[in-house]
């Protein structure tokens, strides 16, 4: 009992202090789930305990201290996980995630920060211990045991009907029971316990995997029945974006490409970063953008950027892509044009293993720890890494020409936590920012950036001195929301209370070229659109079939999808639509909801069966 009673207390707190409310959704239907469990678990751990009891009763007692302990520390740290990167860690995570203590800094912070529910917790185990050594030793007979039998059938059947009946659709437990394995869907679902078994099975046997050839038949009809290189349509499945108005306008030009870390509109302003200002207004400016967070921040930001896939959950989808066919990527795709393609990043180049993944994005890749150094400041400088690098693609050869090139970028001055401790790029900028009316930390995010503007400053002038400028075109686009930002922090920002949940995710995204005609584009889009949007502008030859985003230019109606299936289209989101009883609109969410779900499970095959190396053989 005392097991069971502490895993709900644990359960409360931990909903409490991420999701902001303990029933987490679906009508309560996830926390009563979450309680079954743990009454499930809790029992099999009494009965097993009553068995051992029999002849080491003194041993019972230490295994479920050592378990009280144990789950303490474990719901604890999923605590401060959470608060740095809104998701909970995985097995995947952890067998991977050793670098993470990098941020032991950050991670300080944040248990301070954290304090109250990890006391909290600290304050269940400690009684849960008290109790325990009170507790005089049980001796199990077959009545206990046929009542713990009893339970365990209850509780197991109890928690299936309610997560096989009623809703089916997006964002209940039967959608993160049987189509989606993300574990934050699955802890709101099913409790941190249950989603902790699920995560162990299917990092161990798989989930919903099928034969490859079968994969790749059911990818072949739903791209185009085999056409997909030919580029023909398809009523059902993928849409072809086909060629526009603005297709090839930028062909033949140098391509800079940046992922600039938490990047959004909300770094730009014409005092604190004129250059950044500039561009977005001489360039191309999107006013329905967004960047959603994916379950690997950073590096799933990067993953969309560079691939126009969704990432896969539960993985780190780069680094697992790092031996499969990429022929999209404009890596690989300028590199066919003969062009330099190099990329850069000022934090460690090893980190998340991007030292394997992005050469097979068709790049050069050098950074710090490898051929460069950056200076030991957390975070690293952008402005260091411009003044280092751009001599690598900007000087001329012995003919005084310079080869055309794209080069990728990867920033990080951006970078959590937006303090003026404890970021190096926030500190150095920080009388820059003394007239903004802001709080610490919006102000500290303003001020880190300065140092992205700067890097964008000397690039320009760089690009202007060797002659090139008006031959490259600069993009720039986040890889999340600066989320270690509260959304009063971003309202502060904003200038007015943000709605939930979409708002905290609005962006924007640069594609700028000295003497362009400004352009601003009304329709709703996100990061996954700018691979294709960027291939379409260069006159690239792609296939816009073969990504989950879509040429922003073409005439396919604009799309943003979240980790969680969740959407925005022109028409509205998914909560507005879905709650509307207009026939139409309930229609209207069946077919997104049915194409939102294709995307994912797509990207995934992609990605898993190495799917565009299929086609290179067929």
């Amino acid at each position: 009992m005392i097991i069971f009673v502490l895993t709900v207390i644990f359960e409360i707190i931990l909903r409490a202090w991420t999701f902001g409310t303990v029933l987490g959704g679906f009508s309560g239907k996830g926390f009563l789930i979450a309680v079954l469990m743990s009454a499930f678990f809790a029992c099999i751990f009494d009965v097993l305990m009553g068995i051992l009891g029999q002849k080491h009763p003194a041993a019972v007692k230490k295994i479920t201290i050592g378990l009280v302990v144990f789950w303490m520390l474990i719901y604890s740290a999923q605590l401060v996980y959470y608060d740095i990167f809104r998701t909970f860690f995985s097995i995947y995570s952890m067998a991977n995630g050793g670098q993470v203590l990098e941020f032991i800094d950050i991670i300080i912070v944040t248990i301070f920060d954290k304090i109250v529910p990890i006391l909290l917790n600290f304050a269940a185990a400690a009684g849960a211990v008290y109790f325990i050594l009170r507790q005089k030793p049980r001796k199990w007979n077959k009545k206990m045991y046929r009542g713990g039998a009893v339970l365990l059938c209850f509780c197991l059947i109890s928690s299936a009907l309610l997560t096989e009946l009623g809703d089916t659709g997006m964002g209940t437990p039967y959608e993160y029971f049987h189509r989606t394995n993300e574990i934050k869907g699955c802890v709101k679902s099913f409790g941190l316990l249950t989603a902790s078994v699920l995560d162990f099975k299917r990092m161990a046997f798989g989930f919903n995997e099928m034969p490859q050839n079968e994969a790749v038949e059911a990818m072949n009809e739903y791209f185009g029945e085999g056409d997909v290189a030919a580029g023909a349509g398809t009523e059902s499945g993928a849409a072809d974006s086909k060629t526009n108005e603005m297709t090839g306008i930028f062909k033949g030009k140098n391509l800079i490409y940046i992922t600039a870390e938490s990047f959004t509109d909300l770094a730009i302003d014409k005092e604190h970063t004129p250059t950044l200002y500039k561009m977005s207004k001489e360039g191309l400016s999107f006013t329905d953008f967004y960047t959603p967070v994916w379950g690997v921040s950073t590096l799933d930001g990067e993953y969309v950027n560079c691939t126009g896939l969704i990432p896969k959950a539960g993985v780190w989808s780069m680094t697992e892509a790092a031996d499969n066919d990429l022929p999209f990527t404009l890596g690989n795709q300028f590199r066919r044009l003969g062009y330099v393609t190099k990329a850069y990043h000022n934090h460690r180049i090893d980190y998340y293993h991007r030292d394997k993944s992005h050469p097979n994005l068709g790049y050069d890749f050098d950074g710090q720890g490898g051929s460069y150094d950056f200076g030991d400041s957390w975070p690293e400088s952008d402005l260091e890494m411009i003044n280092q690098t751009t001599p690598d693609f900007l000087t001329a050869d012995k003919d005084g020409e310079i080869a055309p090139f794209h080069v990728y970028y990867l920033t990080v001055s951006g970078h959590l936590e937006y303090s003026f401790k404890l970021q190096d790029m926030a500190a150095k900028h920080e009388k820059d920012t003394e007239d903004l009316n802001l709080s610490e930390g919006p102000r500290a995010y303003k001020a880190a950036n300065m140092e992205l503007d700067l890097a964008m400053e000397l690039l320009i002038e760089r690009l202007d001195e060797a002659g090139v400028l008006e031959d490259t075109v600069i993009v720039i686009a986040g890889d999340h929301y600066p989320y270690a930002l509260s959304n009063k922090e971003i309202s502060e920002l904003r200038g007015h209370k943000i709605s939930e949940p979409y708002e905290k995710f609005k962006s924007t995204a640069i594609i700028w070229t000295p003497d362009m005609e400004p352009m601003t584009i009304e329709k709703t889009a996100s990061n996954l659109d700018l691979l294709p949007t960027v291939s379409n502008l260069f006159g690239l030859d792609y296939d816009s079939r073969l990504l989950m985003g879509s040429d922003i230019f073409s005439d396919q109606p604009g799309l943003v999808v979240f980790e969680d299936k969740d959407w925005i289209t022109d028409r509205g989101t998914r909560r507005e639509l879905a709650s509307s009883k207009a026939a139409s609109d309930i229609q209207y969410v069946k077919e997104i909801d049915s194409r939102v779900a294709d995307m994912f499970k797509y990207s995934a095959w992609i990605l898993d069966y190495d799917y565009y190396s299929s086609l290179k053989s067929s």
